[in-house]
C-alpha cells in the first residue's frame, strides 16, 4: 500500500466533502504531521485557507470568523502541544455556541507511549467542551473508503452546526510517508452517495402561558443579552409594551437606556422592581442588572432554543421557542410603566453626557467617542473585562447596521485580537473596530500579524491604563501593599512600538477633549490604526463613580 497516496486521497476527499457541506473557511497553523490536510485545503477551489503562525491565534481567528459568518469554520494544527494550544478557543466556542470543526493531526498508534517526539495523548483532549469527538484511525484504502471519509466530514459539520452549535473534534492520525515527494495531487473519492443533508428546525412552544402572564403583569420588562441574529427581532422589540433592557450585542438597543448606571441607585432600583421578566439571548453582562433581577423574585420566562443559560437560577418558565415569536407576543400599546422608564433613561443619559463633558479621561469617554464616530455599518469586537461592561453602560444606542461581537462565552482575555481580526476577515467590506484593554492586547499581540498577512484593515482602540483596571473596582484594591504587583500588573508597554512592529499607524489621545478628533481620524484612515486611549486607573475609578452619582441625582 502506498501510504502517501492514501493519506493524500483521504485529505482531498475530506476537504471536498467539507466544502460540499457548506464550509468555506479554513484556518491552519504550519506543521508537518498535518501536511496532507493543509495541502488539500490550500488547493481546494471552494475553500479559503488562511495561515496563522501561532496555534492559539489561529484557533481564536477561527472563532471570530465563525461568530461573524455564522458558518462552521475549520481549524487545523499538527500533533503534540500544537493541539493543546487550541484548547482555550475550543472552550470559548463551546460556551458561546460557535460552530467550529477542530482537526488535530496525530502520530500513528505505534508512536504513542513510547517516548516518540511530538507524540502526546490527544484522545478527547478537549473533554466535555466539544459536541462530538471522533478518531477514525489511520486512513485505509478500500471500496468503501470514499463513503466513510465523506460521512465523517459531513457529520462533523452537522454536529458543529446544531441544533446546539459548538466545536467538534476530529483527531486524525497519519503514518509516514505523509505526502509523495512529487507528482500530481490526488483526486477526491466520490463515495456511494452524497452525504446526508441535515436540516435543523426551530423548536416551537405554546405561548399561551406567556401571553396570560403579560396580560396580568403591571411591571413587565424584556431583558436582551448577546444574540447572533438579534437584528431580526428589532421591529418586534420596538413594539413591545414594556421597557427593553438590551445590551448592544443583542441588536435590540434602539433607545438610550443606561440601565447599568440607573440600577446602581439603590432607591430607584428598589422602587422599580419588575413583576414579570422575559429574557432572550445570553445572560446579562451587567452585575447591577443581575443583582436587581435576583432581588425582584419575579416570574421569569427564559427563552432558549437550546441549552439552559440561567446561571443565577432565576428562570421559572423555560420556553424552547424561536425568540422572534416570543418577542412578537409582547406587543401592545405604550404603558405608564414603560413611559416612566423611557423618561428616566433620558434623564440618566443627559446626566452621563454632562459628566463626560469634563472630568478626567476614562473608558466612558472612549466608548462615547467611538459611538459617535463609528460608521453605521461598523463591526465592533469588544474585549472582556472592562470594555464590554463600559460599552453596556455608555454606548447610547446601537445602529441598525452595526454589529457587536465578543468572546463572552468563557469571558477570557486570551485570543481577543485574533478573534476580532477573524471577524474582520468574515466581513471585509465593513469597518472593523477592536476595543480592548492593554492587557488583552498584550496577551494576544502576535495576533496582529494577521493584519498584513491576510490583507485586513481594522482600527484597534486600546484602553491603556497600564494594567488590569477592573481590579481597581474590586475589594482587593484596598490592599495597596500587594495590589500593584499581584493584581494591577503594570506593563509599561510602549504601544507605538507595538504598532511599528506589526505595521500599523499609531495615534494616542490622553486628554478627553482630544479624543473625538483622534477617534474620527483613526476610523477614517485608509490603513489599520492602533489608537491608544491613555489614562490613569485612579481617574477611571473616580470618573465612573462621578457618572453613577450624577445618574442617581438625575433620577431622584
Amino acid at each position: 500500500m502506498d501510504q502517501a497516496k492514501v493519506n493524500q486521497r483521504f485529505a482531498v476527499t475530506l476537504a471536498d466533502q467539507l466544502a460540499a457541506s457548506g464550509v468555506t473557511d479554513v484556518c491552519l497553523a504550519p506543521g508537518s504531521r498535518s501536511a496532507p490536510l493543509a495541502m488539500a485545503f490550500a488547493r481546494h477551489p471552494g475553500l479559503r485557507a488562511r495561515v496563522l503562525i501561532d496555534e492559539r491565534s489561529c484557533a481564536f481567528f477561527g472563532v471570530g470568523l465563525a461568530k461573524a459568518s455564522g458558518r462552521p469554520v475549520v481549524i487545523l494544527c499538527t500533533s503534540g502541544t500544537a493541539a493543546a494550544e487550541f484548547h482555550a478557543a475550543v472552550v470559548e466556542a463551546h460556551h458561546s455556541q460557535t460552530p467550529l470543526v477542530v482537526l488535530t493531526a496525530d502520530r500513528p498508534p505505534e508512536l504513542l507511549g513510547v517516548g516518540a517526539n511530538q507524540a502526546i495523548d490527544q484522545a478527547r483532549l478537549y473533554g466535555s467542551a466539544v459536541r462530538w469527538y471522533h478518531d477514525p484511525g489511520l486512513p485505509e484504502d478500500g471500496p468503501e473508503a470514499g463513503t466513510r471519509w465523506r460521512r465523517l466530514a459531513a457529520r462533523a459539520v452537522a454536529e458543529a452546526s446544531g441544533p446546539l452549535p459548538g466545536p467538534v473534534h476530529l483527531n486524525l492520525p497519519f503514518r509516514e510517508p505523509l505526502v509523495a515527494p512529487q507528482g500530481r495531487a490526488e483526486a477526491p473519492l466520490a463515495g456511494r452517495q452524497a452525504a446526508v443533508r441535515v436540516e435543523a428546525a426551530r423548536p416551537s412552544a405554546d405561548l399561551r402561558s406567556l401571553r396570560r402572564a403579560v396580560a396580568t403583569a403591571e411591571r413587565p420588562i424584556l431583558v436582551a443579552g448577546e444574540m447572533r441574529d438579534g437584528g431580526r427581532l428589532a421591529p418586534a422589540a420596538a413594539a413591545a409594551a414594556m421597557p427593553v433592557l438590551a445590551e448592544p450585542s443583542s441588536y435590540l438597543r434602539q433607545v438610550e437606556l443606561p440601565y447599568d448606571a440607573m440600577l446602581r441607585d439603590p432607591a430607584w432600583a428598589a422602587a422599580h422592581r419588575p413583576d414579570l421578566v422575559v429574557r432572550v439571548g445570553a445572560p446579562p453582562t451587567s452585575k447591577p442588572l443581575n443583582q436587581w433581577l435576583a432581588a425582584a423574585g419575579a416570574r421569569t420566562f427564559l427563552v432558549a432554543e437550546a441549552g439552559w443559560p440561567d446561571p443565577d437560577l432565576l428562570a421559572t418558565d423555560l420556553l424552547r421557542a424561536d425568540p422572534l415569536a416570543v418577542v412578537e407576543a409582547l406587543a401592545g400599546p405604550a404603558t405608564e410603566w414603560a413611559e416612566g422608564w423611557r423618561q428616566a433613561g433620558a434623564r440618566a443619559a443627559r446626566a452621563l453626557d454632562a459628566v463626560l463633558a469634563g472630568g478626567p479621561l476614562h473608558e466612558g469617554h472612549a466608548v462615547r467617542a467611538l459611538a459617535a464616530a463609528a460608521p453605521p455599518d461598523a463591526a465592533l469586537f469588544v474585549g472582556s473585562s472592562m470594555p464590554i461592561r463600559d460599552v453596556d453602560t455608555f454606548w447610547p444606542r446601537a445602529g441598525a447596521g452595526q454589529s457587536f461581537l465578543g468572546n463572552r462565552g468563557a469571558s477570557g482575555i486570551d485570543g481577543l485580537v485574533s478573534s476580532g481580526l477573524g471577524m474582520a476577515a468574515a466581513w471585509p467590506q465593513r469597518p472593523a473596530v477592536l476595543l480592548l484593554g492593554d492587557l488583552s492586547l498584550y496577551h494576544d499581540m502576535n495576533g496582529l500579524w494577521a493584519l498584513r498577512r491576510h490583507g485586513l484593515r481594522a482600527t484597534v482602540v486600546v484602553l491603556d491604563n497600564n494594567g488590569g483596571g477592573i481590579f481597581e473596582f474590586l475589594p482587593q484594591a484596598a490592599h495597596r501593599d500587594v495590589f500593584e504587583e499581584v493584581f494591577a500588573t503594570p506593563l509599561g508597554l510602549r504601544l507605538e512600538e507595538v504598532a511599528r512592529l506589526y505595521g500599523l499607524s499609531y495615534a494616542c489621545a490622553d486628554r478627553a477633549e482630544d479624543l473625538p478628533g483622534a477617534m474620527r481620524a483613526a476610523l477614517g484612515a485608509e490603513d489599520s490604526v492602533l489608537l491608544s486611549v491613555r489614562f490613569k486607573r485612579s481617574d477611571s475609578v473616580a470618573g465612573h463613580r462621578a457618572c453613577w452619582r450624577a445618574v442617581a441625582a438625575a433620577l431622584a
